[in-house]
């Protein structure tokens, strides 16, 4: 069932991230003790903008017709189905919250929402599969249900408990589409749950932004690891490389304030940069974590995801590595370069300057359709009043 983009989406990685995922969305917060990576973003079609909020997007189904379609398997179509429900658990969530309490941040969402059940169900149609999507607050899949339940009884407390079940829901959507991303090698569905994990980040850090403004408190993740957490809520926007990036908008003028214009200034300040070696251990959507020659677990921080991705940066575990950084802003030990031992082929994050591999220079626009705008490079910015992931300097 390969086709011929696999090798540009998966290679090792898959094999690498599989090892380290979480189980499905019920499991996750049955146990709310586990730690898991965060994951990929990449899009399914593509825009351009121009740093000022304006720019324009292509259709994500017609861009989808572009890929052949690949068999499906049995574990596949099961994935397909169980996700059309859980973004519709999200959508049922969000819209009763926001009936609820009036916190303009759900009814965003709820929309976004709504559009990755359509994206989801493109994916359905193009495989004939029959849609288990029921009425508002009623699921096929009885463990959806009982968590629609149990969130909604956990919502309804009180406004701070209503924001944290939509973190705690974004956190599980990335764990759950990261799952399921290493177990499919079909190209199609690569990509709509990528642009899905992609949207999951920019709700997250919506989400968590709503829990600071209406009440003071920090959100506090459950089921991402601390590393992986900070490297997707301190992401700005602005200054990405790829275009107005989304599915959502079908031929849509954006109109977004958040993409902020460019400048080619280097983004970080790499005078304490330090060279180090050691040993792989894991790969994830947004870094590496490895364990240097004297024993010091030391997580990596690559960047951006999508870049990440189109240099084929995919090194497996066990592979030697020596790593030229620097410790960021957000406390991370960032990379500029990765030299992979046994290859001595080197890998560029960033420039001599510090200026990220991924920046254009100018920000890309808002926009694509009806989702408000996708603010940056790396795609996704699908919430009218969130920006988009993956412009960090």
């Amino acid at each position: 069932m390969l086709n011929n983009l696999k090798n540009i989406i998966i290679g090792v990685l898959s094999a690498v991230i599989v090892i380290a995922v979480g189980a499905s969305a019920y499991n996750a917060f049955a146990s709310p003790n586990t730690t898991t990576p965060a994951a990929l973003d990449a899009t399914v079609s593509t825009g351009s903008g121009n740093g000022n909020g304006n720019g324009s997007g292509t259709s994500g189904s017609a861009q989808l017709t572009t890929i052949p379609v690949s068999d499906l398997s049995a574990e596949e179509a099961a994935a397909l189905l169980f996700m059309r429900e859980e973004e519709k658990l999200a959508r049922d969530v969000y819209n009763q919250l926001f009936a609820l309490w009036g916190l303009p941040t759900f009814q965003n969402i709820a929309a976004s929402e709504q559009t990755h059940m359509d994206q989801i169900k493109l994916l359905m149609d193009r495989y004939a599969l029959a849609d288990p999507a029921l009425d508002p607050g009623k699921f096929t899949d009885a463990n959806l249900q009982a968590l629609y339940d149990q969130l909604m009884a956990q919502g309804s407390f009180s406004i701070a408990d209503a924001i944290k079940v939509g973190a705690t829901i974004e956190e599980v959507d990335i764990v759950d589409l990261q799952t399921r991303f290493t177990q499919t090698d079909n190209a199609d569905i690569q990509l709509v749950y990528n642009n899905l994990m992609n949207g999951s980040f920019n709700h997250l850090k919506a989400f968590t932004s709503a829990l600071t403004q209406q009440t003071g408190e920090t959100y506090q993740p459950q089921y991402l690891s601390a590393d992986q957490y900070q490297v997707i809520i301190s992401s700005t926007n602005g200054n990405g490389n790829q275009g107005g990036n989304g599915l959502q908008g079908a031929n849509g003028q954006g109109n977004g304030a958040q993409g902020s214009t460019g400048t080619g200034i280097p983004q970080a300040d790499i005078s304490a940069a330090t060279t180090v070696h050691g040993v792989v251990n894991s790969v994830d959507f947004t870094g590496m974590s490895v364990t240097l020659d004297d024993g010091t677990a030391l997580y990596i921080d690559l960047g951006n995801s999508r870049y990440i991705q189109s240099i084929g940066f995919a090194p497996a575990a066990g592979e030697g590595v020596t790593i030229h950084g620097f410790p960021g802003d957000q406390g991370l030990y960032s990379a500029i370069t990765v030299t992979i031992d046994s290859t001595a082929q080197i890998y560029a994050f960033r420039d001599a300057n510090g200026s990220p591999m991924w920046s254009g220079g100018n920000g890309q626009g808002g926009g694509n359709g009806n989702e408000g705008g996708n603010a940056n490079g790396s795609g996704g910015g699908d919430v009218p009043d969130s920006g988009g992931q993956g412009g960090r300097p």
